[in-house]
């Protein structure tokens, strides 16, 4: 089993997501030093079967054979540009784009704020150097699972192949997951569904903090009561003065406006207790880890509508997508024209192999949604 680097596993990135923080609260320094020391040796690529190059990100307009990847340098921190930061972050361009029309190679990866996305002639030019069927690659988020991209006239087969294993990414995407599975030369991609985590109190919250919700809904019970209790008896309407009469009609009105404050702050205590996965699925969506203003108050039908589905909850998480911090410059991509080198070596005398497709209820598709 070869488990590969997949941009994260960094120190720039643990320290601005949450593994650190989880590994100082659950552990200290030194484990959190030792995972930094086994990632800084995770691979960046594999070669499967002499005809799949499989990484992380894509490919690298400084990559022209896959023997430069052995002159990486590969213990140390991934760096914000260069072919390594390239194998770990690029992305191919949009269906759109990513046609033999689009001419140019690479453009600068706006999404990511960093490396490049690379077009369909890149891929082509590059399988053909290296005498390669495929790149085999993952980062993105795939409703299905897997995506296969346009396929590579030459040789018949899927130029691109896109997975991801994270089933309902974030818990929020409701995409499946998939995986790639390759035997007796059969390439078979098997889609699962999520499964429902088992329970634990998120943010490394305690039981106090946790309650709180629940304690200040009944307190909120317990003040409505009061407040909707009876007037104590008073002179009748007709004996009071002009004065008693007003105070009277202040109080009245003071009193509704606390049944009013007080019934609201019920039902956002409700929502905060009832709802809590899903608001803190919000948080974790939202650039500034915030709620919109007032959402809380509209209910659980609009925290649900807020999270979305598989497309809003992507567009929702794009800024998390990107190089945090400071973005590198824009970097600007090589002359495609240059001549460049080949890897020589004759293409594997392995078959091509064939692809099936398998959902996790049996169904089995062959050709794989194959994109012509």
């Amino acid at each position: 089993v070869s488990t590969q680097s997949t941009g994260h596993e960094c120190r720039h990135l643990t320290e601005y997501f949450t593994f650190k923080h989880e590994c100082l609260h659950k552990y200290d320094e030194e484990v959190y030093d030792a995972f930094m020391s086994a990632f800084d040796a995770l691979p960046l690529a594999a070669l499967l079967n002499e005809q799949f190059l499989c990484v992380h990100g894509g490919i690298s307009p400084e990559i022209q054979t896959i023997d430069d990847i052995q002159n990486i340098e590969r213990f140390r921190e991934p760096p914000s540009s260069g072919p390594m930061c390239d194998l770990l972050w690029a992305d191919p361009l949009e269906d759109e784009q990513f046609t033999p029309a689009h001419k140019s190679f690479f453009e600068f990866n706006d999404v990511r704020g960093c490396s490049f996305m690379f077009s369909f002639n890149a891929v082509v030019d590059f399988l053909e150097r290296n005498q390669l069927l495929s790149v085999i690659r993952a980062h993105e988020a795939q409703d299905a699972g897997y995506k296969m991209h346009l396929t590579n006239d030459a040789t018949g087969f899927p130029s691109l192949i896109t997975l991801f294993s994270a089933p309902n990414y974030l818990d929020s995407y409701g995409n499946k997951g998939a995986v790639l599975r390759y035997d007796g030369n059969v390439m078979n991609i098997r889609q699962f569904n999520h499964v429902k985590h088992p329970y634990y109190l998120p943010a490394f919250m305690d039981v106090f903090a946790w309650s709180m919700p629940f304690v200040t809904l009944k307190v909120a019970d317990m003040l409505l009561a009061l407040l909707q209790l009876p007037d104590p008896p008073t002179k009748n309407a007709d004996e009071l003065t002009d004065e008693e009469r007003k105070a009277r009609e202040r109080r009245k009105e003071a009193v509704k406006n606390k049944i009013r404050a007080v019934s609201k702050m019920r039902l956002m205590m409700r929502t905060l207790r009832e709802e809590r996965e899903t608001i803190l699925e919000i948080k974790e969506l939202a650039p500034n880890g915030r709620m919109p203003k007032g959402l809380l108050s509209q209910g659980a039908s609009a925290l649900k509508k807020a999270l979305g589905d598989f497309q809003r909850a992507k567009a929702a998480d794009r800024p998390n997508e990107a190089w945090p911090g400071d973005k590198p410059p824009a970097t600007p991509p090589p002359d495609s024209a240059a001549p460049r080198r080949r890897l020589e070596r004759k293409l594997s005398k392995h078959l091509k192999p064939k692809l099936s497709v398998e959902s996790e209820d049996g169904e089995e598709e062959s050709g794989g949604g194959t994109t012509k």
